[in-house]
């Protein structure tokens, strides 16, 4: 996992489909998972990720397609991750602790930054067997109405990867650099002055509605870059009421 331009990219997360049987939800797939932030895809002995109806549904994920790994089993498919994530849509003893896709999200993105996380699906039909459960180190069901609970392969990738994305960013917006005590007490210091220069506070009492402006910056825990920007309006606004003044 790696964060760029202040989101955080799940590189380090597989979608792995087992025996897919239709192409255009390979496809399918590899869109919902650009569209999340995923680019690794790998398959278990399934139909072909070049075939002609997988390039018609990824539009604009061909390139997932075109890197997909393919493998005869799943114990050769997740071999080397530190953690196997199996979809089911049926509850058991040997399927617990079962989390929600919210809850899953939760606990992966903390650690894959350290570690290769696999999502694996089953098959359109009969989903993941027994077996293939058993290697899996956690499960996971998306809840979905009790008439009718089955979701298209596509469409449960797509649930999965959205919370992914989701938790990543959250994670990069609580990991971001606030600004310090010393540079937030130096752009509001400049403020009051710029708004004691333009009329908006009253010079014999402007600390009511400064401490109330204290108190909404600080609920906004800002980072450096917003305070950059806000010293910069203060800034402006000075320079246009020197040029009106006449100043130098």
């Amino acid at each position: 996992m790696a964060v760029m331009s202040g989101k955080i990219v799940l590189d380090s997360i597989s979608v792995v489909l087992v025996k897919p049987r239709f192409p255009e939800n390979i496809g399918a797939a590899a869109r919902a998972m650009k569209n999340m932030g995923l680019h690794r895809l790998i398959l278990v002995d399934g139909c072909s990720p070049l075939h002609m109806n997988a390039y018609k549904l990824a539009s604009g994920a061909e390139d997932i397609l075109e890197r997909t790994e393919e493998f005869p089993d799943l114990n050769e498919a997740i071999y080397g991750m530190g953690c196997v994530v199996g979809t089911t849509s049926r509850s058991g003893k040997e399927r617990t602790p079962l989390l929600t896709p919210k809850e899953l999200a939760e606990k992966l993105v903390p650690i894959s930054k350290k570690n290769l996380i696999g999502l694996v699906f089953g098959s359109e039909k009969e989903g993941l067997t027994n077996e293939e459960l058993s290697l899996c180190h956690l499960y996971t069901r998306i809840p979905s109405s009790n008439s009718f609970p089955s979701l298209n392969l596509a469409q449960a990738v797509m649930a999965l990867c959205y919370e992914l994305f989701q938790s990543s960013m959250e994670t990069a917006r609580r990991s971001s650099r606030f600004a310090s005590s010393e540079h937030l007490e130096n752009m509001l210091t400049h403020m009051e002055k710029t708004l004691l220069d333009i009329g908006f506070l009253e010079a014999r009492n402007p600390g009511g509605i400064m401490r109330t402006l204290r108190r909404l910056f600080g609920r906004s825990q800002l980072e450096e870059r917003d305070v950059r920007i806000l010293q910069g309006i203060w800034s402006k606004v000075d320079w246009i009421l020197r040029k009106g003044r006449g100043d130098s």
